[in-house]
């Protein structure tokens, strides 16, 4: 009986110590399938053992049967696993189907039965290993479940259900003592807990209107409806001075850290302040050289020197509301064209305020009274005024005041920051967050500076169509960094307006509060939404600035309804300013108006779906679409019509502009992105110039006796061709009386014809329509018109094919 054979598991044979050839243990492919890597069972060396200029042959497949493998490079091709075992890196020349290659390799070192594998195209399954799932595992242990109270939401009912959570699983455990090591932490747990959960319900109130908390966060919301939420204003009010007679010009402001500040007593018994300033110009109006106009004034405006109108005779004392023109006692008084004067004119009663009114010199014109005066004649100064004046005004008890500058409720309030390296700790106040698109790779930093002292003051616009109900006091410039001229920064109410490389800010309603200070640093966080903060673009929406830049910044603090003083309150000027010596007095001859408070939480609760509700911003039927396009301001009039056009609704809106035929290729691409806002989804939408009808009229008509047959030709011409007629009506065929699709009914042109001067009767009207009628036919009683064409009759001798108009005069038979 023969022995047994000797056991042949090659495998492992290779794997033992001691073994001096080597084998392919699989093949590994990468994730584009045209790397391959064939690791070896164990350590032997095979590089430098490879034979023959192909040692390395791929072979087998269904589709893809021809796969050669590039050249081996000795130095590169060549690595190791963790373990020390070779790794062969192969290229192929592309990827095989799935279906079984078999990969060989002619190499001294290698065993000749595992010089070669099986393997398949498939990217990060390696060939040999076992994918096998493995084996389940046995069954986890019966616990018993615990039960969760959902309703835990602070520290208490946090501490209490992990102490009944402990019972259950560690019944063992029974120690409650505060001074417990387990007990300390399963407080601190529950402490953490009860703060998670509170981050977790603050966020739930932020997120909708009704419930949010912050101003900042109810203005985010209420601007998603496009309702923008008004701030605390600053009143505006009108100062009348008295100079002293040392002074003799002053332009303001010269020195911008010093500008000239009065102030009221208000109702409360609070300083009320105001500093001369142009609201028109605002805080950068302090820089225009040289000053404006009204920033002088003369020892000869005041109430007294100024002082006394003339009238020329005691039967007309009295200045109408109306007049364009007022005399004044004296010559040399130094008035200018575009000055302002008041007018200050005593009451009846004792009991009823003086009539006051501001008027402007429109141009003075010295004069004098040659019969009275003493001696004879009295010199006067002939003032005439830009508007007429709205008041009745005895000249009497009438005084003329000069001296008139504007000035703005608050008080300015200069600062400096820098922006600080966002890798290291912030050295100031400046607060630095990670920016919303800021990545690893692309750091991007958000900075946020809040202002020291508040509240800002707002200016309300003076357009009522305006889209932002006020604008700030406030001015940001930035030093160069290697010294240098400053750079302005502008004002951007929202960031996503800008471009990725403006100079702009923004302003949100929150504050910053130092929390610690450390080693000389002090740390910024959020504190509520008291105060005002300063915030930079982050390199998509506005340039981010750089680290180490400086900036300046210059507003107003003050505003709200408490700034609305009235008259003659406005009397105490601050001491210790450059100006106020030269100042005797003030006042304000008229109440300040302007001021407002910001809108409280439920004021924009209430006022932000109003707002959604009265001004839709969707286009559904033909009606919405023309009122969406007659919103902008060169749409006279539109027309809107569907059109199926197979799988959806086409819709095609024409535009008439006003003052012209065609709109711009800029006007329709305005009203091409206004309608693709606000039209449906699945409905496309298209603009186009409105079409235009033209014909041609031969009208015959039949002149009375008395008139000349030129004379009625040109009046009928006059009467129905486009342009004013006199008297302020327009012609018949004038572009302003035709809609889209409005058809021509030969009565009325009749009846225009036949109101014209000279005509005493129609025999008949002939058309002809441009673009497919050649022939003369009678004018129908109704001619119709397609529902985006518009009639033209222009009679343009230049235009022809813009309609003509042709007529000729027959006398009466």
């Amino acid at each position: 009986m023969n022995p047994d054979p000797p056991a042949r598991h090659r495998r492992q044979l290779l794997l033992a110590p001691g073994a001096v050839l080597n084998g392919i243990d699989y093949i590994e492919v990468g994730p584009r399938r045209t790397r391959l890597f064939v690791h070896f069972l164990n350590t032997v060396a095979v590089r430098g053992s490879l034979s023959g200029s192909r040692p390395v042959t791929i072979t087998g497949g269904e589709i893809v049967t021809s796969i050669a493998v590039s050249p081996i490079d000795e130095t590169t091709s060549w690595s190791a696993d963790s373990q020390g075992r070779p790794v062969l890196a192969l290229t192929v020349t592309g990827p095989g189907d799935s279906s079984a290659y078999q990969l060989a390799i002619s190499a001294s070192r290698l065993d000749p039965f595992l010089a070669q594998a099986p393997f398949r195209f498939t990217a990060g399954s390696p060939t040999g290993t076992d994918c096998a799932a493995p084996a389940p595992g046995g069954p986890e242990p019966a616990q018993e479940q615990v039960p969760i109270d959902y309703l835990a939401k602070d520290f208490a009912s946090f501490r209490q259900a992990l102490s009944e959570f402990s019972t259950q699983r560690y019944p063992a455990w029974v120690e409650r003592s505060e001074a417990d090591l387990g007990v300390m932490l399963m407080e601190v747990l529950a402490a953490m807990a009860d703060e998670l959960s509170y981050y977790q319900d603050r966020v739930l109130a932020e997120s909708t209107l009704q419930t949010a908390t912050q101003r900042l966060s109810a203005v985010r919301h209420a601007r998603l409806v496009d309702y923008e939420p008004a701030p605390a204003t600053a009143a505006t009010a009108f100062l009348q001075l008295e100079v002293n007679s040392t002074a003799t010009s002053l332009g303001w402001p010269i020195d911008m850290s010093a500008p000239v500040l009065v102030s009221a007593l208000g109702a409360d018994g609070a300083t009320v302040d105001f500093e001369i300033e142009d609201p028109a110009a605002g805080l950068a109006g302090g820089d225009s050289s040289p000053p404006p106009a009204w920033a002088t004034v003369d020892t000869r405006w005041n109430r007294a020197s100024l002082g006394r109108p003339y009238y020329w005779d005691d039967s007309q004392r009295r200045l109408p509301a109306g007049s364009t023109d007022i005399y004044i006692v004296g010559h040399g008084l130094g008035l200018y064209p575009g000055q302002q004067l008041l007018l200050d004119t005593l009451a009846a009663g004792s009991a009823d305020p003086p009539v006051r009114e501001l008027v402007t010199v429109s141009a003075p014109e010295e004069t004098f009274d040659p019969l009275l005066g003493d001696p004879p004649p009295t010199l006067l100064t002939h003032v005439f005024l830009q508007a007429p004046t709205t008041d009745d005004h005895d000249l009497s008890t009438t005084t003329v005041a000069g001296n008139i500058v504007p000035a703005v409720q608050g008080q300015r309030r200069i600062e400096g920051f820098e922006i600080p390296d966002p890798t290291k700790p912030p050295p100031g106040p400046v607060v630095v967050r990670v920016a919303a698109n800021s990545t690893p790779q692309d750091p991007r930093p958000d900075y946020r500076y809040c202002l020291a002292s508040g509240p800002l003051a707002w200016l309300a616009t003076a357009e009522p169509d305006a889209s932002l109900p006020a604008v700030p006091e406030i001015t940001l410039s930035s030093a160069a960094l290697a010294g240098g001229s400053t750079s302005p920064w502008a004002f951007q109410h929202w960031l996503l307006d800008a471009g990725s490389a403006d100079q702009v800010f923004t302003l949100t309603p929150e504050q910053y509060s130092p929390v610690l200070t450390s080693n000389g640093t002090t740390w910024f966080d959020y504190d509520g939404d008291g105060g005002t903060t300063i915030r930079f673009g982050a390199g998509t929406f506005g340039m981010s600035p750089r680290p180490g830049t400086q900036f300046s910044v210059l507003y107003r603090v003050g505003g709200g309804s408490a700034g609305n003083v009235p008259a003659d309150a406005i009397t105490n000027i601050a001491p210790g300013q450059p100006q106020g010596p030269m100042i005797k007095s003030c006042t304000n001859p008229f109440p300040a108006t302007g001021g407002a408070d910001a809108e409280t939480m439920a004021q924009i609760r209430s006022r932000a779906p109003q707002k959604f509700s009265a001004e839709l911003l969707r286009a559904v039927l033909a009606g919405d679409f023309q009122a969406a396009a007659q919103s902008l301001p060169w749409v006279q009039q539109a027309a809107t019509s569907f059109r199926w056009t197979g799988s959806w609704l086409t819709v095609v809106t024409r535009a008439d502009p006003a003052g012209a035929e065609a709109p711009t290729a800029a006007e329709l691409r305005s009203l091409a992105e206004l309608l693709n806002e606000e039209r449906l989804a699945g409905h496309e939408s298209y603009v186009l110039p409105p079409g235009y009808l033209s014909i041609d009229l031969r009208i015959t008509v039949s002149a009375r006796p008395e008139y000349y047959r030129g004379q009625v030709a040109a009046s009928v011409l006059a009467c129905l061709q486009p342009g004013t007629l006199p008297g302020g009506a327009t012609g018949f065929f004038d572009h302003s009386r035709w809609s889209f699709g409005q058809p021509l009914e030969s009565s009325a042109l009749l009846a225009a014809i036949r109101s014209c001067s000279g005509v005493d009767g129609v025999d008949q009207i002939l058309y002809r329509r441009h673009g497919g009628q050649p022939h003369w036919m009678p004018l129908p009683q109704r001619l119709g018109l397609g529902a985006g064409e518009i009639l033209r009759v222009d009679n343009d001798p230049d235009r022809p094919e813009a309609g003509s108009l042709r007529v000729r005069v027959e006398a009466v038979k």
